[in-house]
């Protein structure tokens, strides 16, 4: 049975469980679309059709369920498609939803915090769930590759319909963020090849019942729950199972960088300098880290001489486009950040030739 909700603009959408839940066999890749003169009206035919999508409320309330999430409490939030511009919207997800749906018809995906508490690192209560993917296989590999890291079957798991299925492992109570922000990093070393940016207590995930928009701005198909058990784990199990952290390599003593103190008190200008003494970000290059960090280092330099963070975004945009670089500017300057400094830009440009002194 499904319901039936009735937008402003007086169109209608189904809200329903999907058919039903993925298995390995029935991934499929999404169907690739010519551009021949006999395709061109069926292009024009599912852009309209696009457009009127909806989220599935079902498929997002499980995926909030199998979490054990509030949804009066759940943050959401839209995020541009890579190459879209403008930004974000955040919202609650038992207040928002339907909000989301006109995000998504405007090319936003949908996500929402794994984690319960405010959007900031700094303000999260607990953590409540453990989660890894990877984005360079092939998704039918993906299903079951917790085998090959040595993991148990997870939780649950979410197909995105993109390039990534999401592992989660559900806590029987929650842990604080000092603990989990550890297990975390040694969930990463057992999981090799899978994407090590995706951690961060704050870190939104892609909604289950939303729809994944490529690159072009079209509605792929929906994220879906796969495989959901009851199952929650005791946080000792991980603690045993993976490996410790390798020990921090005792650092060499190093001169000061500035004497103007912690913050930076360069100019607007001679921080653009600095910036653009960094080469442009080459997608595939192996190089986000570096570049998520120059990002959050910039935003911090303007913010230390009063400078709104937007500047900095819009600085980064001009210099390594969202759309030509292969990342999202705006997603990755809100997600984290917060123990970066403005020396981090200015240790990067120094790296490729910039100084302070020079004019």
């Amino acid at each position: 049975m499904s319901t039936r909700k009735t937008s402003a603009q007086g169109d209608s959408c189904a809200l329903s469980v999907g058919e039903s839940l993925l298995s390995q066999q029935e991934l499929s890749a999404p169907e690739s679309i010519g551009t021949t003169e006999e395709s061109s009206r069926q292009l024009a035919g599912d852009a309209q059709d696009d457009a009127q999508r909806c989220i599935d409320a079902a498929q997002a309330h499980l995926h909030l369920d199998l979490l054990g999430l509030d949804e009066r409490v759940t943050n959401i939030r839209g995020i541009p498609h890579k190459g879209k511009k403008g930004p974000a919207f955040n919202g609650v997800f038992g207040h928002d939803l339907e909000r989301a749906q006109e995000w998504q018809r405007i090319g936003m995906g949908i996500y929402l915090q794994v984690n319960p508490g405010g959007t900031k690192v700094v303000e999260i209560e607990r953590c409540t769930a453990l989660f890894f993917e990877h984005d360079n296989i092939p998704r039918w590999q993906q299903v079951t590759i917790y085998q090959d890291h040595g993991l148990p079957q997870p939780s649950f798991m979410v197909d995105t319909r993109g390039k990534s299925i999401h592992h989660y492992y559900v806590l029987k109570e929650p842990i604080s963020v000092q603990l989990w922000t550890e297990i975390m990093e040694r969930l990463h070393l057992v999981a090799k090849g899978c994407d090590t940016s995706c951690k961060g207590a704050n870190r939104l995930m892609r909604m289950a019942g939303s729809w994944y928009i490529d690159r072009n701005g079209r509605a792929i198909d929906q994220a879906q729950i796969m495989w959901p058990t009851n199952r929650r784990f005791d946080i000792e199990e991980f603690q045993i199972r993976l490996p410790l952290l390798p020990e921090p390599k005792p650092q060499p003593a190093v001169r000061k960088r500035f004497t103007s103190g912690r913050h930076n008190s360069l100019p607007l200008r001679e921080i653009a300098n600095a910036l653009e003494a960094i080469p442009q970000r080459v997608e595939g290059s192996g190089t986000y880290a570096d570049y998520r960090d120059i990002l959050w280092g910039l935003m911090a330099a303007c913010r230390d001489i009063g400078v709104d963070e937007e500047v900095a975004i819009q600085m980064m945009e001009a210099h390594s486009p969202s759309h030509s670089c292969g990342w999202g500017v705006e997603q990755v300057a809100r997600s984290g950040g917060e123990q970066i400094g403005a020396g981090t830009l200015f240790h990067h440009a120094k790296k490729h030739g910039w100084s302070r002194y020079a004019r």
